[in-house]
């Protein structure tokens, strides 16, 4: 691991990581070490003593939640999920309040599936809200989904209830929340790009991704959030020769300047990752940041780490060396079902700075299971900044 951290120019942290290992859980989380400065951060109401200036928007750590969008399946097409692969059962079950009820609990990170539909209509009448259509049963409604433009929903034909069914009707949501809270911490919306099919029968595919269709996506977001409001991979690099270059010697924007925007990244793997930048190698006049495939990437800014367990120490690092990392506290529902908090307290303690989970509120029929920061407040200081960051940030309160 030292090599690795040599070959990622992180040699530097080494004694950061150390410090953080030794004292992190002995810090007193009531104490406020920023005398004399001004109060900041009126994001639900979260006002703590900092310089906001001095504060980048990578020093904070925030929850959000994993496929935002989804809405509980019906039974009846549960049971036909459970008939076919009874595990599949197990992991789909698991559901969402709207965007904007998500955002009003605090949540700053919110992830959607995009499906590509030019011609309108593709996903329009799902398989299993067709098998069981007899009375009774709940109705999908297609309406949303005959229009051309991406849509939003985890599987087709079998996963395909959302609360916001277009790309445009969830980001709209986003925007409506954000004009009425114009001094949110930046959120994050993060996306997969869903294509292919699946193991079920009777399935249809989900279109692949093209240069165009990316073209088309921003096209899309832009027709919803105006240039400004979009913290854009271009704004970071601030004429550096590459992403990477002004993330390690820079930082990220002030958390000031921050305020009230959102920025976007693609999670996904390497090859759909370079097809979206092209000859972009650096992320150059898009407005997304890609999910980083290496620490050394020319576009190495934002990274997808799932497993706060496993990728513990490299999460470390990357948040410490100036990376901005999203990983999740739970999964599959397993962690609820079993009231596992070490995924969880994992994730927190890897200052991560988005944290996903799919129960931000208790589903009390599993456990008592729940993510949140302590006194419900929106953001914090990352864990892992606290020591570099010293007297400019407030430790919450845990009470």
């Amino acid at each position: 691991m030292e090599a690795k951290v040599a070959a990622y120019g992180l040699a530097r942290h080494g004694f950061l990581l150390l410090l953080i290992s030794l004292v992190g859980n002995f810090l007193p989380t009531h104490v406020a070490e920023a005398q004399g400065s001004e109060n900041c951060l009126p994001d639900l109401g979260f006002v703590v003593e900092c310089d906001l200036g001095s504060l980048l928007m990578s020093d904070i750590q925030s929850v959000g939640s994993h496929n935002s969008y989804k809405l509980a399946i019906p039974e009846a097409e549960l049971e036909l999920i459970r008939q076919f692969n009874p595990r599949s059962a197990i992991t789909l079950d698991y559901s969402h309040i709207g965007l904007n009820e998500q955002l009003e609990l605090g949540l700053r990170q919110l992830e959607l599936d995009i499906l590509y539909d030019p011609e309108g209509g593709r996903y329009a009448m799902p398989l299993l809200p067709k098998l069981t259509s007899g009375d009774g049963q709940v109705k999908f409604d297609s309406s949303e989904m005959l229009e051309p433009g991406f849509k939003v929903l985890h599987a087709q034909d079998l996963d395909v209830r959302s609360s916001c069914a277009t790309w445009i009707k969830c980001l709209t949501q986003i925007r409506d929340w954000s004009d009425a809270n114009p001094r949110h911490i930046p959120l994050l919306i993060m996306f997969n790009a869903k294509e292919g099919g699946s193991a079920y029968p009777g399935t249809i595919d989900a279109l692949r991704f093209t240069p165009q269709a990316y073209d088309q996506l921003e096209a899309e977001i832009l027709s919803v959030f105006p240039i400004a409001r979009i913290i854009t991979p271009d704004e970071v690099r601030r004429g550096r020769a590459t992403l990477r270059e002004a993330v390690l010697e820079l930082g990220w924007p002030s958390l000031e300047e921050s305020l009230g925007r959102v920025f976007f990244a693609l999670d996904e793997g390497k090859e759909k990752v370079e097809l979206y930048l092209g000859e972009n190698h650096s992320a150059q006049g898009k407005l997304i940041f890609p999910n980083s495939v290496s620490e050394t990437a020319e576009h190495a800014a934002y990274f997808t780490l799932n497993s706060p367990m496993r990728d513990q120490v490299r999460i470390k690092e990357a948040v410490s060396a100036g990376f901005i990392v999203r990983t999740r506290a739970d999964a599959n529902t397993l962690e609820a079902r079993e009231n596992n908090t070490e995924p969880r307290d994992a994730a927190f303690r890897s200052g991560a700075q988005y944290i996903s989970t799919d129960y931000y509120v208790p589903r009390k029929e599993f456990s008592d299971y729940s993510v949140k920061l302590p006194g419900g407040y929106a953001a914090r200081c990352t864990p892992v900044k606290r020591v570099l960051l010293g007297n400019k940030c407030l430790v919450l309160s845990s009470d």
